[in-house]
């Protein structure tokens, strides 16, 4: 079996772990680094495939949360009042 398709199956599962857990850390903590495309040496060997099938799963079942709760955010955000814009003055002592 390919170590670099086991490693890069086995990052893709970090990375969704990290991203299920970000919509409810603090800010600062969730952390995600940019998709780098990995290092493998061939096609997905056949004992991998059923492993790859359930990260896209889970993927996808990620992503239908995500866009689920951003559609739920926008509809609070439309619901605020909207704030006048802010004045702001700015004085200067020609004095000094």
């Amino acid at each position: 079996m390919s170590d670099g398709w086991e490693a890069a199956l086995a990052e893709c599962e970090a990375r969704l772990d990290a991203a299920a857990a970000a919509p409810g850390a603090r800010a600062g903590e969730a952390e995600i680094a940019p998709f780098t495309a990995p290092e493998v040496d061939g096609p997905l060997p056949a004992p991998l495939v059923d492993r790859a099938r359930r990260i896209v799963e889970r993927a996808e079942v990620l992503e239908h949360r995500l866009t689920d709760e951003q559609g739920r955010i926008r509809a609070e955000l439309r619901r605020l009042p909207r704030l006048p814009p802010a004045v702001h003055q700015t004085s200067f002592d020609k004095r000094a």
